[in-house]
């Protein structure tokens, strides 16, 4: 079963079910993606700061977009929204309408209000490190009842519904999030297809357990009721792991070294895969 947008390549180890690699069933996904709160960054997985593929990949399992990109590629469709398009020939004003019964997961309604806050909050942040670049181009945002939402750009923009496919424009709870400043510590809460619940150590992530959100309603197809994801120091730790079967995939970074001794001598239970 796939792992709801989990980064590529993966490696990995096929058919372990034994209670030493998460339990109960879980998928156990290794990779070296650091997560650290700081003095300089407290907030690294907030929408408004974050902007490496590591949090981007975190946010991507737990906060819902307005449309998203396919996993094979191609043009954005709708996600969190039921309809978006372009209401001007100049590409200058773009709508999108809610699902109806969109729901966070702790059962809150998401409402044309919660996308518009979210957005603006990014915008007035203006984090120096964030992904703000990517909504620089919006220059207001107009809610239609609970659930419509409309972006007025200040100059035509055909790649706008793939920047609302991004973490940046992460859908996040009004009353969770303060609307000026960054959200310090390692929560996420959204309406996307996972829970998380991070562990840590130090200042830093050790482990994240993603469980499937009940409350979900979008595109993606949600395969795991449970998925852990362990981040480890470096490559060689993640693959000692992946060997002595305590992850069944990884993902991100692997040495080049590895990556031989993977293709020239390849181990009983574990596949090679892009």
């Amino acid at each position: 079963p796939a792992v709801v947008g989990l980064l590529a390549p993966v490696l990995a180890a096929c058919g372990s079910t034994d209670s030493g690699a998460g339990g109960e069933g879980a998928i156990v996904v290794g990779t070296t993606d650091q997560l650290v709160a700081s003095e300089e960054n407290p907030a690294p997985l907030d929408p408004a700061i974050g902007y490496e593929a590591g949090v981007w990949n975190v946010l991507r399992q737990t906060v819902q977009t307005l449309t998203t990109v396919p996993g094979g590629g191609g043009e954005p469709v709708p996600e969190a929204a039921r309809s978006c398009t372009f209401t001007d020939n100049a590409n200058e004003s773009y709508r999108c309408t809610l699902r109806a019964g969109l729901k966070f997961a702790d059962g809150t309604p998401v409402t044309a209000e919660d996308v518009k806050f979210s957005i603006q909050r990014v915008i007035d942040i203006n984090s120096d490190s964030g992904p703000v670049g990517l909504l620089a181009n919006i220059d207001t945002i107009e809610t239609k009842g609970d659930n419509q939402v409309v972006f007025h750009l200040n100059t035509p923009d055909a790649t706008f519904p793939y920047k609302l496919a991004t973490p940046a424009a992460g859908i996040v709870p009004k009353g969770k999030y303060p609307a000026k400043e960054a959200r310090d510590g390692f929560q996420v809460d959204g309406s996307g297809p996972y829970t998380m619940k991070p562990q840590t150590e130090d200042g830093r992530v050790t482990r994240i357990t993603f469980i499937k959100n009940p409350s979900y309603k979008g595109e993606l197809k949600v395969l795991n009721d449970k998925v852990d994801m362990d981040l480890f120091p470096d490559a060689d730790a993640m693959g000692k792991a992946l060997e002595e079967k305590k992850i069944h995939m990884m993902t991100r970074a692997m040495s080049p070294e590895q990556a031989r001794d993977m293709l020239v001598k390849p181990k009983e239970g574990i596949e090679l895969t892009e």
